[in-house]
C-alpha cells in the first residue's frame, strides 16, 4: 500500500509539474497576445520528460478544469482570460501574408548589396503574427571584416531612397558569418532563433541555426532547422546577385579593410553622443558594435519582455 501511494504521489507531482510548464509556456507567448496549438506547446515546454501524447491529454483536460490558468478553443490555448487572442492570432495570420509579400520584394532588394550573405526574418512577421503597427525585421549575415560597409551601405539606402522609414525596412542586427552563435542566451533570445526565417541563402540560414543548438537547454522538444517553424512565407532566393559581384570587386582588399573599421568606429562615435546618458555597459548591451556584430536595439525591446515574462510567472506564482 505505502507504494502506491507513493507511486500516486509521484505521478500527481509530475502532472502539477508539466501543468505549471504549459501555463509557462503560455505566458511568454500570451505577452504578444499568442494563443498556442498543441504541437507548438509541445515544441516550446521547458522539459522533455513527457511524450507528445501525454502532453496532448493533460492538455485537453486541464483546459476543462476552472482551477487551471488556461483554457482551449478551436484547437488554441490561451491565458484565461483571454480568449479574443484567438481572434487576434488569426487576424495577424492573415496580415502576415501581406508582409510576406514585402518581405520577398525587401529580399532581392538587399541580397544585391555588397557583402550581404544571408537573410532572416525576426520579429512579429516570423511568428506569422504581424500587424498594422509591426515593422518587417531582419537579420543580416555579411562577410568577415565587411559588416560595417554592408552595414552602412543599406542604411544610406533607408535613409535616402525609404525616408528612413523602418515600416519594411527594419535591419538593426547584423553579424559575421565566421560568428554565428549568439552571445545573449536567454529565452528571448531562444523563442527569436527557434522562429527565424530564412529568405536568402538557406544553406547559411541553417548553419546559423546549428551554430545555435543551444536553444535546446530552453526547449528540449525542438527540433534543429524544423521545416514547420523555419519555412518562410515566401519562396527563399539561393541566387547570388551579378550587381553585389560587381560591387565588391570594385573595392580593393586593403581599402575595404580600413573603410570597414573607419565606419565601425565613426558609428560608435556617433551612438556614444546620441545616447550619453545610457552608461558604458548598458550602451554596449544595446548598441553592440564589434567586427562581428552590430546591434541596435536603443529602446531594449529585449528586456521590457523578459522583465514582462518575469511578471506574468510571479503572478501565478512561477517564478
Amino acid at each position: 500500500m505505502p507504494q502506491v501511494i507513493g507511486r500516486n504521489n509521484h505521478i500527481e507531482v509530475k502532472l502539477k509539474r508539466l501543468q505549471e510548464n504549459i501555463l509557462k509556456t503560455l505566458l511568454y507567448y500570451d505577452i504578444f497576445s499568442h494563443p498556442l496549438k498543441g504541437e507548438e506547446i509541445f515544441t516550446f515546454l521547458p522539459e522533455n520528460s513527457v511524450s507528445q501524447n501525454v502532453v496532448y491529454d493533460v492538455l485537453k483536460n486541464s483546459a476543462k478544469k476552472t482551477e487551471n490558468g488556461f483554457a482551449e478553443k478551436e484547437g488554441y490555448y490561451y491565458v484565461k482570460p483571454n480568449e479574443e487572442n484567438i481572434n487576434k492570432r488569426k487576424k495577424k495570420e492573415k496580415y502576415s501574408q501581406k508582409m510576406w509579400k514585402a518581405a520577398w520584394l525587401v529580399t532581392h532588394i538587399i541580397k544585391r548589396f555588397p557583402f550581404v550573405r544571408a537573410l532572416l526574418v525576426t520579429g512579429s512577421l516570423s511568428k506569422n503574427s504581424s500587424d498594422e503597427t509591426s515593422d518587417l525585421d531582419f537579420m543580416v549575415i555579411t562577410t568577415p571584416n565587411r559588416l560595417w560597409i554592408a552595414r552602412t551601405a543599406l542604411m544610406l539606402f533607408k535613409k535616402v531612397f525609404l525616408f528612413n522609414s523602418y515600416k519594411y525596412f527594419c535591419i538593426n542586427y547584423f553579424i559575421t558569418e565566421n560568428y554565428l552563435e549568439i552571445e545573449e542566451k536567454n529565452v528571448f533570445t531562444a523563442t527569436e532563433i527557434a522562429h527565424i526565417k530564412g529568405t536568402y541563402n538557406t544553406a547559411l540560414v541553417n548553419k546559423f541555426i546549428e551554430s545555435n543548438n543551444w536553444i535546446s537547454e530552453y526547449f528540449p522538444n525542438y527540433i534543429l532547422c524544423d521545416p514547420k517553424l523555419h519555412s518562410a512565407g515566401c519562396k527563399p532566393s539561393n541566387r547570388n546577385s551579378f550587381i553585389q559581384r560587381i560591387a565588391e570587386a570594385l573595392i580593393p582588399s586593403r581599402f575595404a579593410d580600413n573603410l570597414d573599421v573607419r565606419l565601425m568606429q565613426t558609428t560608435i562615435n556617433h551612438w556614444e553622443k546620441k545616447y550619453a546618458y545610457l552608461d558604458k555597459a548598458e550602451r554596449n548591451f544595446r548598441l553592440r558594435s564589434t567586427r562581428n556584430v552590430s546591434k541596435s536595439h536603443p529602446d531594449s525591446v529585449h528586456r521590457k519582455i523578459l522583465d514582462s515574462y518575469i511578471s506574468r510567472l510571479k503572478k501565478f506564482n512561477l517564478e
